[in-house]
């Protein structure tokens, strides 16, 4: 698969995995297991590269959070509105998003 469609197909799937928790918001872990039952292997932090770009899009909300009992850092994300019309085809289709 062509590098740059294989990203638009996986940022199409990030937003339907949050879509599943709208509007609550999801973390990276869960989204990486998710991804990877729909056979898209990839780590935290290739995830935090696709999430910061559908934030500058404006259809993701992002936010680091820590657990001193875990003592590990975690990405949280959630569906915005403009996110979740993108998927209900309520706005114009991204070329940068394949759904």
């Amino acid at each position: 698969m062509e590098r740059g469609y294989e990203a638009r197909v996986i940022r199409g799937r990030i937003l339907k995995i949050l879509d599943l928790d709208y509007p609550r918001e999801m973390g990276d872990v869960v989204i990486v297991e998710a991804l990877r039952e729909g056979e898209i292997i990839i780590s935290t932090a290739v995830l935090a590269g696709y999430l910061d770009y559908l934030e500058e899009k404006g259809y993701v909300e992002t936010r680091e959070t820590s657990s001193r009992e875990l003592g590990m850092t975690m990405k949280m994300a959630k569906l915005t509105a403009r996110g979740k019309d993108l998927l209900e085809g309520n706005i114009d289709p991204d070329v940068g998003v394949r759904l």
